[in-house]
């Protein structure tokens, strides 16, 4: 009796244990530590930036001062070959150019990237023409090519007279003629007259005069 009691006791002890081991908590694992969060590096700007351009180039692509900095090597080069030109062109020229400027500032991304296609196809088609033009220009007699050589040299020569500049006419003054200054009549001594012929001497003799009342000379008779 008493061994079946033991038995129930130590039973009801592996079953309470069994128990308990089943509702312990689980120990949680660590976390593992936080990997460091990598910064990309700040990408560098494309020289020239703004503050080693020239005053000139300034003036030229003052419309482009605040995107500058950011834009593309490339690009910037770009735009340069235009600054450096800038000062040989007329002012009307400029103020357009300056007006395409202002333009491409405003564009997105996007339009800037399909103006770019454009251009690029646009000078593949006028490079493809030109070469087109030559073939046909080579095959042309000689007496036809030495004729549109003429013909060009003479629209350039017409153009450039077109294209002087009109004299100046703010501001010029007209030269009076000089006039030589002559004696009045009275300087003269008598028997002398004024000489119209030089400016010095101021009086001549003046031409013999027959007395009046004497005979005027025969005519000669002439048989």
């Amino acid at each position: 009796m008493s061994s079946l009691k033991s038995a129930a006791v130590f039973a009801l002890a592996a079953t309470v244990a069994s128990f308990a081991g089943a509702q312990a908590p689980v120990a949680a694992p660590s976390p593992a530590p936080a990997a460091a969060v990598k910064t990309a590096p700040a990408k560098a700007l494309d020289k020239p930036l703004w503050a080693s351009l020239s005053p000139a180039q300034k003036v030229a692509l003052e419309p482009l001062a605040v995107e500058w900095d950011k834009m593309e090597g490339v690009r910037k080069h770009k735009w340069l070959e235009i600054a450096n030109r800038f000062s040989s062109m007329k002012p009307d020229e400029q103020a357009r150019m300056h007006e395409k400027m202002r333009e491409w500032v405003q564009m997105t991304p996007e339009q800037r990237r399909l103006v770019r296609e454009n251009y690029t196809r646009a000078k593949r088609i006028d490079a493809t023409q030109k070469s087109e033009q030559w073939e046909k220009y080579q095959q042309l007699p000689e007496e036809q090519k030495q004729k549109l050589a003429a013909e060009a040299a003479a629209a350039r020569t017409k153009k450039q007279l077109t294209n002087l500049p009109p004299p100046a006419q703010a501001g010029a003054k007209t030269v009076a003629p000089i006039k030589r200054s002559v004696p009045p009549a009275a300087a003269c001594p008598a028997g002398t007259m004024i000489n119209t012929a030089a400016s010095t001497p101021p009086c001549v003799a003046a031409p013999a005069t027959p007395p009046p009342g004497s005979p005027a000379a025969p005519a000669p008779n002439v048989k």
